[in-house]
């Protein structure tokens, strides 16, 4: 299942401002701008949206996987 959770990167405020109030290089270089120019652009791991999709494992799933690892396999002759 997934689900929306905030971006991590930019802490949900859409714009990075990950190097002392300007952009990362990541996010300069996914918006076409230069590295050495002072800019705040729209967070590129997120895509300007403030949200993330996150994969999230059921318990049910999470057992499931547990117990099949858990089990020796068959030899067979």
């Amino acid at each position: 299942m997934r689900k929306l959770e905030e971006c991590e990167h930019c802490g949900g405020k859409k714009n990075c401002t990950r190097s002392g109030g300007r952009s990362c290089r990541d996010c300069l270089a996914a918006s076409g701008r230069g590295l050495h120019q002072f800019a705040t652009v729209r967070c590129s791991y997120c895509g300007g949206r403030g949200q993330v999709w996150v994969e999230e494992e059921d318990e049910d799933e999470a057992e499931a996987g547990e117990q099949q690892s858990e089990e020796p396999a068959e030899e067979k002759p």
